[in-house]
């Protein structure tokens, strides 16, 4: 069950507001296109049948148009907010890897990588709090259940869309997998406390969810711990809270994460407490959108590594894992680099560790002695 809530409030980059009219203009224009390639390709994602030779060559076409306009797009997204910019530099990548996935046969594996398109495209889309402005001609006959259609007008920002199908899914009469009960109604949590900050509506809504045909004691006691949790939030006052200052920014860190002086601060929380900080993550998110200055975004970035991780992880990629790096390799002067490097580092020989021993693989060898050369002289031992 852990590692089925692990897999939910990842959230996991392409719509994009700038302070040029001109250049969000042409910045989603761009995205506009990749996002209807996206479009074509997304049903095929979810699909179960074996694609025909012609499926897996537009694909790869699709996916190659893909790539060109992320990387035509780069100057405007690289003048975005800093996390935008670590999404963004972890696609292109990405989408190399299954491009030649393809191309070498390998099916089954790009296949499965495809599913982590969509949550790269939820880590920049759930980090402000603008609406769909594309995509208005895609239908729900286009897609194979509702699910599907959910967690495309998720990833596309159609909030309200989105709600309406996961709710329909929820109260089918089809049966559910624990992870097709937890995954859309952690969903819900993040659009209800990180993106609207209307906590109270959020607890109204799961309620009507307590009595699922299909819920399993685990799936019952993670509901009704964030139903809770989201009632805590409401009665902190936390939905009259507008854009903080970095003080103030500062004390919600000290509430809700705690001591973070020694690395590797918990993996998981219970479910009332991981609610807090889904909404602290919207706060850090949206400061960062407000164009902060240089000295406070590495602190940002270490404190959102903090939240990703104690709210869950994805099986595709780690924003806790890639905010960490880019906060040694961006920012190696600062005194917060210190602390990624220390956080990332325990949390690999947590993850890689045993009764035997550490056995890190040499890529992550190589990360480590990369940044700890960045920050030589830093005093880090």
């Amino acid at each position: 069950m852990r590692l089925l809530l692990a897999l939910g409030f990842l959230i996991t980059c392409t719509l994009f507001i700038g302070t040029s009219h001109a250049r969000d203009l042409t910045l989603n224009t761009l995205m506009s296109q990749v996002g209807d390639e996206m479009t074509a390709i997304y049903p095929l994602i979810y699909s179960a049948s074996e694609l025909s030779p012609k499926e897996i060559t537009d694909t790869i076409e699709r996916l190659e148009r893909m790539s060109a306009l992320f990387i035509q797009a780069g100057p405007q997204i690289n003048k975005q907010p800093a996390t935008y910019g670590i999404s963004y530099k972890f696609i292109k990548p990405y989408l190399t890897d299954i491009i030649q996935a393809f191309k070498n046969k390998k099916i089954d594996y790009a296949r499965s990588r495809m599913y982590g398109i969509s949550a790269i495209c939820i880590s920049c889309h759930t980090q402000d709090k603008h609406l769909r402005t594309m995509f208005g001609s895609t239908h729900r006959k286009s897609f194979k259940n509702d699910f599907i259609y959910a967690e495309f007008n998720y990833f596309t920002r159609n909030y309200q869309e989105a709600e309406n199908y996961f709710d329909k899914h929820l109260k089918s009469n089809k049966h559910k997998t624990e992870l097709q009960i937890i995954k859309p109604i952690q969903r819900l949590i993040t659009i209800y406390t990180q993106i609207y900050n209307r906590p109270d509506d959020g607890a109204k809504l799961l309620s009507k969810y307590k009595d699922l045909r299909d819920h399993t004691l685990e799936t019952k006691k993670a509901l009704i711990g964030w139903i809770d949790g989201l009632s805590t939030l409401e009665k902190s006052g936390a939905k009259q809270v507008r854009e903080p200052d970095f003080r103030t920014l500062e004390t919600y860190v000290k509430k809700y994460l705690g001591d973070l002086e020694q690395p590797l601060s918990e993996l998981y929380l219970a479910e009332d407490e991981q609610i807090s900080r889904v909404w602290l993550r919207g706060l850090l998110y949206h400061y960062l959108n407000r164009n902060p200055k240089s000295e406070e975004i590495p602190k940002i970035i270490y404190w959102l590594s903090i939240c990703d991780r104690s709210i869950g992880f994805n099986f595709y990629f780690s924003l806790a894992d890639l905010y960490l790096k880019d906060c040694v390799t961006s920012y190696s002067t600062h005194p917060y680099a210190k602390k990624c490097y220390a956080e990332y580092k325990e949390f690999v020989n947590w993850a890689y560790g045993g009764s035997g021993g550490i056995f890190l693989p040499i890529e992550i060898e190589d990360e480590l002695f990369d940044m700890k050369q960045l920050l030589k002289g830093r005093n880090l031992e």
